[in-house]
């Protein structure tokens, strides 16, 4: 890294991963399920995570593991690195038994007894007006074990009373976290409403004598944590908050709008138990606890429940149909936020993410938006601002297909491009792009039709349907509808075909509100499930047609981040708010949820450059995707240090931060920051898996009182000295880790909005 001058702006299971487990025996009656597409998931790099002990572990958790106690009321032990999680079938009801987060199984004491708690369910599944808590008879189980240490367990269940099947699928795949979704199937001749699901449901945890153990002390005995915010521009406003002894739930997408990424934490105060979960869905949902302190002995109990929430009914199933829920990403460690947010994304990159394209997961990005009247000569200008930078991918957002000064909402639809904007087309940027050496991209809304489109004149009744009754909903396209989707699929193959693209981006500057009211089988059902099932199918194929092709998500900012659209795609933008100091906690929140390398972030533009010190906004972008455009104006002569600096902070991203990023450990020192516009400091650390290198951002955001703060590093190596890099006075120094880790350093920042950064290498 090269040096430039800076003002001194700072100072310093049975069944394991060795073999196929014995087949089950006679007795549990084991039968064959079909597979799900969710069995079938593949993998990326390796992981870094240790289990239910994250960060204190040397070697990788890649062990799981079932065991069945058989008998008339045979219960499941699911074992998954240091965690357990146990079931039973008793007197007709799926119950869940409890979980341990220290590798014990709790075969003679301990476990939940369902006979002291309201609705001790392990899922939860209305149809036909009917809460099927009970009457389910055991039709089997199955598990296969692969080479990689995962297990898969489908338990199979027949309601005796509605003729419904559940097979309840669960994953283990040697971390902290387990997968659960259901398969429904109907097995009557009638159509079935399924009016509520919740995958996973139960008794998290029982403390006896609770109030012993917070005695002297406020503590509440569970903890729960959220972003706070649903609306735009607010997203991953991480926040703690006492769990009331009452029923508590935390919505999105369809009571609460539509920017809150589907995530939880909760933190047993008591006994230190600390939760974390994901729902993999598009849709709306519902995450609802109750936590009830009168039972006997001075007991509490925790209850939960997590799955998709809209009007019902959320599905009608047809005679000998089976529908498959999304998927509940649940686990627990011993620790802190550290420790269940990294087993989270070591969980997410074994299990869940899709495979990098071109064996590369970050880009550096560059493009050009309709903030501005886009026009050729706009465009070159942005392509060679993204060269000189040492861009990588430069895309056209929004406007490419409408005419010139014209509102570029207005006729998205018509996918074509508009040769009276850029009258020598798209191929010409296309090749000055690869000339240039960088990826060629477009934008699409495809999900959505602007009024003044031909397909809006042609064809209104592909617009969804509100609850109304009328077809207004910002233009959405009913994906319902089989010839809807392959529509929209259509166009999407042609834009990616016709221009050559290597990097497609997707936005959705819409919304479901309610759901979309359909029509099936004489019920009045709500849309989300189909429309995300044919949503997600359509991303799949185009996937595996498009290997190449880099996939990137947006949806007006942070609207579709969760891990059900993250599956299909390769990174996501989580927001459009890069004004500081908001744009601090936006990635601090949103990288607990997500893996760095699939969380990006802008600099410059959506009025990123009006508030805070250059390097305050330049710095965020090295603990995720970097997205920069906007640099200056057309005609205008570039500023030589604003580029210098540019160059300098992309150049630390490239020769430092990006080999180690994708199997990295982030840290969050102040997971929570104060206020919509947050005050004090604000801290990031991002480590590689072997310790022997690290960056860490220090910024002083609004309103500052303490200029001075003393960082003590977390995923360095005490052993090890280090070489640390003080960006602000591009001086270094060699520490002890010891020093790093356990006594720390000072850094001193007295203004508003500036930062530090520090690099740390092994040597």
């Amino acid at each position: 890294m090269g040096k430039i001058s800076r003002r001194d702006a700072g100072k310093i299971l049975l069944i394991g991963s060795t073999g196929l487990l014995a087949e089950s025996r006679q007795a549990l009656g084991a039968t064959k399920t079909k597979s799900s597409p969710q069995s079938s998931t593949q993998r990326t790099s390796p992981a870094t995570g240790m289990g239910a002990r994250a960060d204190n572990k040397n070697s990788k958790a890649e062990w799981s593991d079932v065991f069945v106690a058989e008998g008339p009321e045979p219960t499941i032990s699911y074992r998954t690195g240091w965690v357990v999680y146990e079931e039973s079938l008793i007197n007709g009801q799926f119950v869940g038994r409890g979980w341990n987060g220290a590798g014990y199984i709790n075969y003679y004491d301990a476990r939940i007894i369902p006979g002291e708690h309201r609705m001790p369910e392990a899922f939860r599944l209305e149809i036909d007006g009917q809460l099927l808590l009970t009457d389910w008879k055991w039709g089997g189980l199955k598990k296969t074990s692969s080479a990689d240490g995962s297990t898969h367990v489908t338990v199979t269940l027949i309601n005796e009373v509605r003729p419904v099947t559940v097979v309840v699928h669960t994953k283990l795949d040697g971390t902290a976290i387990l997968t659960r979704w259901l398969e429904v199937t109907n097995t009557s001749k009638q159509p079935a409403a399924l009016a509520t699901v919740s995958p996973w449901s139960g008794v998290m945890r029982k403390n006896d004598d609770w109030q012993e153990h917070l005695k002297g002390t406020d503590l509440p005995l569970y903890s729960i944590g959220y972003f706070e915010n649903t609306t735009w521009g607010h997203e991953g406003n991480f926040q703690w908050h006492d769990m009331p002894h009452a029923r508590y739930n935390v919505d999105g997408r369809y009571r609460r709008d539509r920017y809150r990424h589907p995530i939880f934490m909760l933190r047993n105060n008591a006994t230190g138990e600390f939760f974390i979960g994901q729902l993999a869905w598009t849709g709306g949902y519902s995450f609802g606890f109750d936590l009830n302190t009168e039972l006997k002995g001075n007991a509490a109990a925790l209850t939960f429940s997590a799955g998709l929430d809209a009007p019902a009914p959320m599905r009608v199933i047809a005679p000998g149909e089976t529908v498959t829920t999304p998927e509940m990403h649940l686990g627990l460690v011993y620790g802190g936020l550290d420790d269940a947010v990294q087993s989270m994304h070591t969980h997410l990159r074994r299990s869940v993410l899709a495979p990098a394209a071109r064996g590369r997961r970050v880009w550096i990005e560059s493009g050009i938006g309709p903030e501005i009247e886009i026009t050729t000569e706009e465009v070159e200008n942005a392509i060679d601002e993204a060269a000189e930078i040492g861009a990588e991918v430069f895309f056209i957002d929004a406007s490419w297909y409408a005419a010139p000064h014209s509102s570029w909402w207005t006729t998205v639809g018509d996918w074509d491009e508009n040769l009276q904007r850029f009258p020598k087309g798209l191929k010409y940027f296309r090749e000055r792009t690869h000339a240039a050496g960088m990826l060629w991209g477009l934008w699409m809304d495809a999900e959505r039709v602007g009024d003044a489109s031909r397909l809006a004149k042609e064809h209104p009744d592909w617009l969804a349907m509100n609850y109304n009754g009328k077809r207004e909903m910002g233009g959405l396209l009913d994906l319902t509808k089989p010839e809807v989707a392959k529509w929209m699929e259509d166009q999407i193959t042609s834009v990616i075909e016709k221009n050559q693209l290597d990097f497609f981006r997707l936005d959705f500057n819409t919304d479901l509100t309610r759901g979309i009211k359909t029509m099936h089988n004489g019920y009045v059902e709500n849309g989300y499930w189909r429309y995300y099932e044919a949503q997600y199918a359509v991303y799949e194929r185009l996937r595996a047609r498009f290997p190449k092709v880099i996939f990137e998500n947006c949806a007006g900012g942070g609207g579709r981040t969760d891990i059900g659209i993250m599956r299909r795609f390769n990174h996501t933008d989580v927001t459009d708010w890069q004004i500081a100091p908001r744009s601090f906690s936006i990635t601090n929140g949103m990288t607990m949820a997500l893996p760095p390398e699939t969380v990006d972030r802008l600099l410059g533009g959506q009025n990123g450059q009006s508030a805070a010190d250059y390097d305050f906004q330049s710095r965020l972008l090295l603990f995720l995707i970097p997205k920069a455009g906007f640099l200056y104006p057309r005609g205008a002569k570039p500023n030589p240090l604003f580029m210098a600096r540019t160059k300098h902070w992309i150049s630390i991203y490239k020769s430092f931060v990006r080999p180690f990023i994708e199997t990295s450990r982030i840290y969050h020192h102040t997971p929570e920051v104060s206020g919509v516009e947050p005050q004090g400091w604000g801290v990031l650390e991002l480590d590689s898996e072997d310790r022997a290198r690290g960056i860490c951002g220090l910024f002083q955001l609004a309103a500052p009182t303490k200029p001075e703060y003393r960082l003590r590093m977390r995923g360095l190596d005490v052993s090890k000295r280090y070489k640390v890099t003080f960006d602000n006075l591009g001086q270094t120094s060699i520490v002890d880790g010891f020093i790093l880790m356990e006594q720390g350093i000072v850094v001193r920042l007295p203004g508003a909005l500036t930062s530090e950064l520090l690099l740390f290498e092994a040597v």
